[in-house]
């Protein structure tokens, strides 16, 4: 008995309780990856043909998509580079600013930051065109098109806001109405930082309710097959304007023959009637 008895004790005794694991600390998310170094990660992804309007005049350019992808970010890039402005049959190369890449001018950028699950869009100030493209509706298109992307990329993430800042001593009512309306276009809400509206912040808390939109007529896009098809409609009309000229050669080299052929009878017939008034002098005399 003494032995069953023990055996009892041992099956009902509790056991001893393991210690519950302790909690692990949430590990705060990482700072956002600089810009300018995604940047020089940025591969290109491809280019295609502007066209702008400024002032009823063509400018031509090319358009860059990059883009950079690290464990943590995802940055995507819009640039632009104008080539020519086309003023009636004359052709006027660009140079300087309006003729490069730029890292500030005639560009857009966006960088998503997954570990905070947040966006933020740029250059630092704001998208702005160079001098000679100023006016062409170049910035809002590029704008556009970055928030599009990340209306497509990361819609439910937030959106860091950004800080523009007016150049110059004195901006007119003009250039700042224009600037709150440039963000207000897109979706963002805009507030002066200051008394004097030299600053402002423009902000929203989701990609998804922000609109990327631009004017369609004063900026086109042509890809690879739409200047195929430029150029095959070019050909097309040349062929046809050649065909016109030599119809109308031919025409005019049948009409010379014609009046060639008529001034011949006309000398004849006038020798003949000459011929005819002699011999009748002769015959009267």
């Amino acid at each position: 008995m003494p032995a069953a008895e023990s055996a009892d004790q041992t099956m009902t005794s509790p056991s001893p309780k393991t210690p519950a694991p302790a909690k692990a600390e949430e590990t705060p998310p990482k700072p956002p990856e600089n810009e300018m170094t995604l940047a020089t990660l940025a591969l290109p992804l491809g280019e295609t043909i502007l066209t702008l309007n400024r002032d009823g005049k063509r400018v031509y350019g090319i358009l860059q998509r990059s883009r950079a992808m690290t464990e943590q970010s995802d940055y995507f890039r819009l640039q632009f580079r104008g080539y020519a402005r086309a003023d009636g049959q004359q052709w006027q190369m660009l140079e300087g600013d309006d003729s490069r890449f730029h890292g500030t001018l005639n560009c857009a950028w966006v960088r998503v930051d997954r570990p905070s699950r947040s966006v933020t869009f740029g250059p630092k100030g704001g998208v702005m065109a160079s001098d000679a493209l100023y006016g062409t509706g170049l910035d809002t298109f590029l704008f556009a098109g970055v928030i599009s992307w990340a209306k497509g990329v990361c819609p439910d993430f937030t959106i860091s806001p950004g800080l523009v800042t007016m150049n110059g001593p004195a901006s007119s009512e003009e250039e700042k109405l224009r600037r709150n309306g440039f963000y207000a276009s897109q979706g963002f809400e805009f507030e002066w930082q200051d008394p004097a509206q030299r600053s402002a912040l423009y902000f929203k808390d989701k990609v998804s309710k922000l609109l990327g939109v631009w004017n369609r007529e004063a900026v086109t896009e042509f890809g690879g097959e739409e200047m195929l098809k430029s150029l095959i409609s070019q050909d097309e009309a040349r062929a046809e304007l050649r065909k016109q000229l030599e119809q109308l050669e031919n025409s005019h080299a049948n009409l010379k023959r014609a009046l060639m052929k008529e001034k011949n009878t006309s000398q004849i017939l006038t020798g003949v009637l000459i011929l005819v008034a002699v011999f009748t002098l002769w015959a009267v005399l």
